[in-house]
């Protein structure tokens, strides 16, 4: 029997009124156990609010302005009303609630899949109108709870409280019956980030089949992260032995993935940017020299000399107009540092050592691919001596990668085996940190009309949920302050996945979604914060936006306790 869209309905707004991981774990357990087999990738994509998986590129282009249409034409209501109306709630999913009547009649979930497929679809000319009139015929058969969800899902603004982990734990409580099924799921969930493909072969081929599941090309994987030290004499101690000290580059990692004569280029976040960079996408084409792989390397911008620009400069190839201009305009080098399938190949359980000299053996360095520059290092001595190098050349620091036996390409994972040492890091009491903004604070007297600070968060990846760290109102421009409302929309409700403390609530909230660059001078305990039991960064001050960056790729919260030891020592 195939799964109505109410049923989904009845467990979303149970998930709204759970704040307990473990309940929202159970809840979701016991629904998937009702749902078919030839369902469960349908639901699993909804219930993240998605109808894909992010690499995909399947986007609906419907913002709250054409989703308050499609609600004004299916309740004959006129658009003055509805628009006055989510000024008043601030939540097209509630407005479409309140406006919607009685159910026409029985939507299925496959139903609403199909239908928002077919909106994403819609192009060219009067492809709004029709966008439009899909979702209205949903919202003209659904009922008030359904139309609610609906809207979320359709604006990307589902906050459920339910993210990847929580559904990963979910369908291992579900169909294993045991949490301890959650380390397969999230490993095989690093190699292929899809969700739908994950259920679909838990619940048809078992774990079994869930431990087959590989690298393919054009499938991106979580990418490698590397750990942080608090002295550079540590790495030593954490990584014994040979290792390769490689340039760290102030620029945007890619995974690049081909076969025959199609590239697609990935960013950290997983999104296809492949015409952003045409000129890599050309170079490529002629340094690789393979059938099919999957390599990555970060993306710099340089000068007419070679030189090494910052990341800032880079970001002006971030557009969808006048790429072959900003190509031109703003040149790149692709420094390649690792191969993770090669001619059929899967590396991933391949030593750094043998991965790179196979990364050697396909690249015919040019003009815009290079391998990425490193010296094979015994002593600190030696790192130390190769990081003040490439600070001069322009590099943002180094990488300490290991040659040991064991040293595989661990996706999503951040271990040992990388360990990462930057400029920020060799300043007394300072380091930076990729923070995710949650609120903002308004404005007063030379601010006034802007927001005055921004409320920053870490991420807890145990619970899902983003903690806050720090109050940031120091190292933007005017222009940056003036845009800052624009950049961050207020929304009317806290998260569900932000945890602040009562002492500490911002005048306007925001959706858990851009990550940006704090540099901090210290770590302390503050009854204000949340992050950590309580940890505070003391004088935040802005340094960039990320936006190669997902909010689940900010900061931790094991990694802010690593930085505070000693404050840590003393709280617990």
């Amino acid at each position: 029997m195939a799964v109505k869209f109410s049923q989904m309905a009845d467990v979303y707004q149970k998930l709204e009124c759970i704040t307990s991981g473990n309940q929202i774990r159970a809840l979701l357990s016991d629904f998937f156990k009702t749902v078919p087999l030839a369902e469960i990738d349908i639901v699993s994509y909804l219930t993240l609010g998605q109808i894909a998986s992010k690499y995909e590129d399947i986007n609906l282009g419907m913002a709250e302005k054409m989703v308050l249409k499609a609600v004004a034409n299916a309740t004959e209501q006129p658009a003055n009303r509805v628009n006055k109306l989510f000024r008043k709630l601030g939540d097209a999913g509630i407005v479409a609630e309140q406006l919607v009547g009685k159910r026409q009649r029985e939507l299925s979930a496959r139903e609403v899949f199909d239908t928002l497929h077919s909106i994403a679809r819609t192009a060219g000319a009067g492809s709004q109108e029709r966008k439009i009139s899909y979702l209205s015929r949903l919202f003209t058969a659904a009922s008030p709870l359904e139309a609610r969800y609906l809207a979320r899902i359709v604006i990307g603004q589902l906050r459920l409280g339910a993210g990847e982990k929580a559904i990963l734990d979910s369908l291992a409580l579900a169909y294993t019956g045991s949490k301890t099924a959650k380390t397969m799921l999230e490993h095989a969930y690093n190699v292929c980030p899809d969700i739908g493909i994950i259920a679909k072969t838990l619940v048809n081929k078992g774990l079994k089949g869930v431990s087959k599941i590989n690298v393919q090309v054009f499938r991106p994987v979580q990418m490698m992260l590397a750990q942080r030290v608090d002295k550079i004499s540590e790495i030593h101690r954490k990584m014994p032995g040979l290792m390769s000290a490689e340039e760290k580059y102030d620029g945007e990692r890619i995974q690049a993935h081909a076969k025959g004569n199609t590239i697609i280029l990935y960013s950290r976040r997983l999104d296809n940017i492949t015409s952003q960079f045409p000129d890599v996408v050309a170079a490529l084409r002629a340094s690789i020299k393979a059938k099919d792989y999957i390599i990555e390397g970060e993306v710099v911008a340089v000068d007419k000399k070679g030189n090494l620009l910052p990341f800032q400069t880079l970001m002006a190839r971030r557009r969808k107009y006048d790429v072959e201009a900003y190509a031109r305009k703003v040149p790149v080098h692709l420094y390649v540092f690792d191969a993770l399938l090669v001619n059929g190949r899967n590396y991933l359980r391949t030593a750094y050592p043998e991965r790179r000299r196979t990364l050697e053996r396909i690249t015919k360095e040019g003009m815009i691919v290079k391998l990425a520059r490193r010296k094979l290092c015994e002593k600190i001595d030696d790192v130390e001596t190769f990081f003040n190098q490439v600070i001069q050349r322009g590099c943002e620091g180094i990488i300490a990668k290991s040659c040991a036996p064991g040293a595989y390409y661990t996706p999503g994972t951040r271990g040992w085996l990388w360990i990462k040492w930057k400029r920020e890091y060799q300043k007394e009491l300072a380091d930076t940190f990729d923070l995710v903004v949650v609120g903002a604070f308004a404005g007063k007297g030379r601010r006034s009309g802007t927001y005055g600070a921004l409320l920053c968060a870490a991420y807890n990846p145990e619970t899902d949920t983003f903690e806050t760290f720090c109050k940031l109102g120091t190292g933007f421009n005017d222009k940056e302050l003036a845009q800052l409302p624009r950049k961050f929309p207020a929304i009317k409700q806290q998260p569900k996945n932000v945890s602040v403390s009562r002492l500490l609530k911002p005048d306007y909230w925001v959706a858990p979604a851009t990550v940006i660059e704090v540099l901090g001078a210290e770590i302390t305990k503050s009854p204000l914060h949340t992050a950590a039991g309580g940890l505070a960064l003391r004088f935040p001050r802005f340094v960039r936006y990320r936006p190669d960056k997902r909010p689940e790729q900010a900061t931790t919260t094991k990694e802010v306790i690593k930085m505070a030891v000693r404050v840590y020592t003393e709280l617990r």
